[in-house]
């Protein structure tokens, strides 16, 4: 298995800006094999769990820490912690708005398959880009627009597969940018 790069949390030249710049980053980014996972022995969060995050109808996304966290996550590459930051936010979404649920499960898939690339698991990487892009449509249309949390869904759907769609050893350039 290869190293996973190395991710400065100032990001890599042309990386947005830091949504909550407050908020400290873990001491390690987690790449299955290569660090402790968290939230087992040895790992950072062990014996720490956070109490599930209110409820933000995505209209009103810029209130939602997790899920800004999640997005400054994703837009420096720490891939698995954007993934846990915006599944706390899945579980409260479901019964109350299945159009957010479905962007988060397509931005959830999405952290996870930038990380099975960059992990040479490019398989698993097609499976998940594919499922993403599905799950990212799914909001569209619930949704009834084009935009859903800030993100524009079908160019989001073209960047993911342009970015995503082949065999890489590094994901750069693929940003999360809200209006």
């Amino acid at each position: 298995m290869p190293s996973p790069p190395s991710r400065p949390l100032a990001g890599a030249p042309g990386a947005p800006p830091l949504f909550l710049p407050d908020e400290p980053f873990p001491p390690y980014r987690f790449v299955p094999g290569h660090a402790p996972h968290p939230f087992y022995p040895g790992g950072y969060a062990h014996g720490q769990r956070t109490p599930p995050p209110p409820y933000e109808p995505l209209d009103r996304w810029r209130a939602s820490r997790p899920y800004l966290r999640g997005l400054d996550f994703f837009n420096r590459g720490w891939w698995w912690e954007a993934h846990e930051s915006w599944e706390s936010l899945w579980h409260v979404c479901a019964g109350r708005d299945d159009a957010q649920r479905e962007l988060l499960k397509g931005l959830i898939q999405l952290a996870a398959c930038a990380l099975n690339r960059e992990r040479a698991s490019d398989a698993g990487a097609a499976r998940l880009l594919e499922t993403a892009c599905a799950a990212l449509e799914r909001a569209r249309e619930l949704a009834g627009r084009d935009e859903l949390g800030g993100l524009d869904l079908p160019a989001l759907a073209r960047a993911a597969r342009a970015q995503l769609g082949a065999p890489v050893s590094r994901v750069d350039g693929f940003y999360l940018r809200p209006r």
